[in-house]
């Protein structure tokens, strides 16, 4: 969890020091257009019934409901870290800052993982495996495209 942390910071710092990071309401439009992407190849990959594509956008909608007052930390917490290295406050105070971020991120991840427990179960025991397979997959390239990087999945 510390290496995380530690991970997010130097992300967050090197985005902000370098000026890359996106005006909020673009991210928010570039990840709603992720997610319906995301969802559509999900759902032709398992080939879900119409069903089954209800009850995941059930699932998956009520998890955002839930989650955005823990988001909406997330995003103070983030600005926080932003204007103190905008700031030239001191490494020591930055890294406080970023650590503050850790357990918002705990329960993001654990409410994420309820939802996706939820849609497996909606799951055939064939549509299942197929999932098991793309996630195997998608690590696998995930490491091809960034050998030596650790992450939880790998450790």
């Amino acid at each position: 969890m510390t290496s995380r942390i530690a991970l997010i910071a130097v992300i967050t710092t090197a985005l902000t020091a370098g000026g890359l990071m996106a005006k909020e309401d673009t991210s928010v439009q570039h990840r709603q257009a992720m997610r319906g992407h995301f969802g559509e190849h999900m759902a032709a990959a398992l080939n879900l019934t119409d069903q089954q594509k209800q009850e995941a956008k059930a699932i998956f909608k009520s998890e955002r409901e839930t989650s955005r007052t823990v988001r909406q930390k997330l995003r103070q917490d983030r600005k926080a870290v932003e204007a103190a290295i905008q700031a030239g406050k001191p490494a020591a105070e930055v890294q406080q800052l970023a650590k503050s971020e850790g357990p918002a991120l705990g329960n993001l991840a654990g409410m994420r993982a309820v939802a996706f427990a939820k849609f497996y179960a909606e799951l055939t025991p064939a549509q299942q495996q197929k999932l098991v397979s793309m996630r195997q997959e998608h690590r696998q390239q995930r490491e091809t495209a960034a050998p030596g990087h650790v992450n939880a999945e790998t450790k």
